[in-house]
C-alpha cells in the first residue's frame, strides 16, 4: 500500500462575525493508504463537513500539515489542487446531488466532460459499464426523479468512481436511506472501492455504518480518537 493523505497536527479556525475565532478542528493526525476503508463518527457540530473539505482538497488547514502523496499541499496553487481533486478525489453524498433533467448515463458521464484523448470520447461508454458495476445497466435512461433513493445513490457512486479515483469520500451516504437500504449501498461502496484499491473514507453519525470501515474514529473535542469498538 502507498501512503495518499497525511494529517499531521491539522487545525481548522474561522472568524466568526464577532471578531472571535471558533475552534472547529483542534489537532487532527491521520493517514490514509491505497485500499484503507476509514470511518469517522460524530455528531453534528463536531466539524466532520470541516475534516472532509480538508481531505478533499476544498479547503486548507489553519495550522499543520496535510500532504497529499508526500507533498505539502500549502504550496499548492488553487487549479492545482482543483486538479488533483478531480483526477484522483470522488465523493458521494447523502443528498445524491445528481443533475435534474440529466438521465443516469448522463450524470455518471459528467465527470469525463474535461477528460483527455480517448475517455473523452468513450465517457458514454464508460459510464455505461459503471452504471453496470452497480446493477443499474438497465436504468441508463432513467431521469433521477424516476429512481428510488437507493439507486439515485448507486448513481452517484457510479458517478463518484468512474474517474478512477484514488480516495472516495463519502459524507453521510447512507443518511437518506432506510436502514436495509443504506446497509446495501456501503456494501456495494465498500466491495467496488476495495476491488478498484481506492481509499474509502465515510464520515457518519450512524454507529452501523461506521462499524463497517476496518479503522475507525471518532471526532470529538477537535481531535480523532482511535476506537475498537465503535460503539464505545
Amino acid at each position: 500500500m502507498s501512503e495518499l493523505l497525511r494529517l499531521t497536527d491539522v487545525t481548522r479556525t474561522v472568524k466568526l462575525p464577532d471578531d472571535t475565532d471558533l475552534h472547529i478542528l483542534t489537532g487532527v493526525d491521520l493517514t490514509v493508504s491505497t485500499g484503507d476503508h476509514i470511518g469517522i463518527i460524530g455528531r453534528s457540530g463536531t466539524g466532520k463537513s470541516t475534516l472532509l473539505n480538508l481531505l478533499g482538497l476544498l479547503d486548507r488547514p489553519t495550522t499543520g500539515t496535510l500532504a497529499w502523496a508526500g507533498h505539502d499541499t500549502r504550496t499548492l496553487r488553487a487549479r492545482a489542487a482543483a486538479h488533483i481533486r478531480g483526477r484522483d478525489v470522488g465523493f458521494v453524498f447523502q443528498q445524491f446531488n445528481l443533475l435534474p433533467g440529466r438521465t443516469a448515463l448522463e450524470n455518471v458521464a459528467a465527470p469525463l466532460m474535461y477528460a483527455p484523448g480517448s475517455v473523452f470520447w468513450k465517457r458514454r461508454e464508460i459510464a455505461g459499464t459503471m452504471l453496470e458495476r452497480v446493477g443499474l445497466g438497465g436504468r441508463v435512461d432513467s431521469m433521477p426523479e424516476s429512481l428510488s433513493g437507493g439507486e439515485q445513490q448507486r448513481v452517484a457512486i457510479a458517478r463518484a468512481i468512474v474517474r478512477g479515483p484514488k480516495i472516495v469520500l463519502a459524507d453521510e451516504p447512507t443518511g437518506a436511506l432506510d436502514l436495509e437500504t443504506g446497509a446495501e449501498v456501503m456494501s456495494l461502496l465498500d466491495g467496488i472501492t476495495h476491488e478498484t484499491g481506492a481509499a474509502l473514507i465515510t464520515i457518519t453519525h450512524d454507529v452501523a455504518v461506521a462499524a463497517m470501515a476496518r479503522q475507525r474514529f471518532r471526532l470529538e473535542g477537535g481531535r480523532l480518537h482511535s476506537l475498537v469498538d465503535v460503539a464505545a
